[in-house]
């Protein structure tokens, strides 16, 4: 049985995440997918990002 999966990009990180499992948020009615809460939050609350949109000390690890 063959899966596919549908893959998205954390518009945080730049991460691709699996839309079918990742933790994802609403805004303007698109879908956007995280590769965890961090980069969600940061997704969120705007002011909570640098300047360059990415975290400076590697969110994902």
């Amino acid at each position: 049985m063959k899966t596919s999966k549908t893959l998205s990009k954390d518009p945080i990180c730049g991460m691709t995440v699996d839309a079918a499992t990742a933790i994802h948020a609403e805004r303007d009615g698109k879908t956007y997918y995280f590769c965890g809460e961090t980069c969600r939050k940061k997704f969120i609350d705007p002011q909570s990002q640098n300047g360059s949109g990415k975290d400076a000390k590697g969110c994902c690890g």
